[in-house]
């Protein structure tokens, strides 16, 4: 059985990563810091540290590099911290899979061109990758992830705006925008996502390109902010803000050019409809318990639900 590593395994997405690998025939593992022990299939270790590396991608087939610190204005003062992960982490991925054999990985990069720190080393991260590729013959995959919404999502330490703007709408508080909401942004099922990534890189022929993921639906942040408070039948208010630190609305982001992971897939008409995959996550988030949604507002606010 051919096995694989998604590193970041723990979060939202390598979950969903690892549901499809697994119906590929794989063996899955997931390597990061999220548990105190090894398992029978999760390696505990930091891709900052090289040795840790080298002994998660021994043996593998293929790697998932999904690690790293997220954020936007969140990592504004943490720029020393995700150089290290962002930048030296995938460095480490990269050296320890052509030191043992490891032929294809995959890098998911960032859509935006924001002056910020995730932007940038996030770049960095994507050009190490090409240069690996190129000079290394390195099978690498690269695709931009954009908006991933769906069930599981964590709400904090890092602001989704999915998430946050459900549980407010649940709450009965203001369902927050930054900036004139008329910015648009590309939501994609997180299973959607997940699917296309696994089939990608799975491929038998591929390249380093940077390509967009597919099955992505566009619209405006006020309209999504719109459709989650008549989705969750809410009373809140829509309350506009001032835009964050480190985002750019007169910037946003532009669609690649074809093909998209999705067009080389044949998959282009499998997007889960806006509505459904919507349904799902409001549902998911009215699920959990008064104190989870609590923790989130408290988080945020520093206050409690009514």
């Amino acid at each position: 059985m051919k096995k694989a590593l998604i590193t970041g395994g723990s979060g939202f997405l390598g979950k969903a990563l690892r549901h499809y690998l697994i119906e590929q025939g794989y063996e899955v593992f997931t390597f990061d810091t999220s548990y105190g022990n090894n398992t029978k299939d999760h390696l505990r270790g930091s891709v900052i540290q090289y040795a840790d590396v080298e002994s998660a991608v021994f043996g593998m087939d293929v790697v998932f590099h999904l690690a790293g610190l997220l954020g936007t204005t969140e990592l504004l003062t943490q720029n020393l911290e995700a150089v290290d992960v962002n930048i030296k982490g995938t460095l480490n991925v990269l050296e320890a899979c052509l030191r043992h054999g490891v032929k294809t990985i995959f890098y998911p990069t960032k859509p935006n061109e924001w002056l910020n720190t995730y932007s940038i080393t996030k770049r960095a991260g994507e050009e190490f990758a090409q240069m690996y590729a190129s000079l290394h013959k390195l099978d690498i995959r690269i695709l931009r992830w954009l908006n991933a919404y769906g069930p599981g999502q964590k709400a904090y330490p890092i602001r989704k705006a999915v998430p946050v703007m459900i549980i407010q709408a649940l709450a009965g508080v203001d369902i927050e925008v930054w900036g004139t909401g008329n910015q648009p942004v590309d939501l994609i099922f997180s299973q959607d996502l997940a699917r296309n990534t696994v089939l990608y890189t799975l491929k038998e022929k591929g390249d380093a390109m940077v390509r967009d993921t597919g099955n992505s639906i566009r619209m405006t942040v006020n309209e999504r902010a719109e459709m989650i408070q008549t989705m969750a039948n809410s009373r809140a208010r829509i309350k506009h803000l001032p835009m964050r630190l480190g985002e750019n609305q007169a910037q946003p982001v532009q669609l690649l050019p074809s093909p998209t992971a999705a067009d080389l897939l044949g998959l282009t008409a499998s997007t889960t409809a806006l509505e459904d995959g919507m349904s799902a996550t409001i549902e998911y988030y009215a699920r959990l318990s008064t104190q989870a949604h609590e923790a989130v507002l408290t988080f945020y606010y520093g206050r409690r639900a009514a």
